[in-house]
């Protein structure tokens, strides 16, 4: 039986190492994942599958203000996206948590279009449970 993971379950869990942490960029208002990014999520698929003990975390983020329901919105719809690519590739759904950032944690602060760019993505990271 695998086990489900809740958000309890993963705050004490620390991410494996920074440099594991990838990201995956969205078009303008755009939620579905790009032909380029999948070899990215596809790597998490080959490390996750049928382990137990393992856990991705899914972020999403947008180029909008942070505190806008519209923003948290499309930040969580790109998190989704990119879990249901992964349970495509045979990760267990339970063993993949999605969040909306929205816009709170920009990755980039210039006003130009490349910057805002930047923004429109999801993070995925490795976590094991202790």
């Amino acid at each position: 039986m695998v086990p489900v993971v809740s958000a309890a379950a993963v705050a004490p869990m620390a991410p494996m190492a920074p440099d594991l942490l990838s990201t995956v960029y969205f078009e303008a208002g755009i939620t579905q994942i790009r032909p380029r990014d999948r070899s990215i999520l596809d790597a998490h698929a080959q490390w996750q599958r049928d382990k137990t003990t393992r856990v991705l975390v899914i972020e999403g983020h947008t180029d909008g203000p942070g505190d806008s329901e519209f923003s948290r919105d499309i930040g969580e719809q790109r998190a989704r996206a990119a879990k249901a690519y992964l349970v495509t590739r045979g990760v267990i759904p339970d063993q993949i948590m999605t969040e909306s950032r929205g816009g709170a944690q920009p990755s980039c602060q210039e006003k130009t279009a490349a910057c805002r760019a930047l923004n429109r993505r999801a993070t995925v990271s490795r976590h094991v449970r202790p």
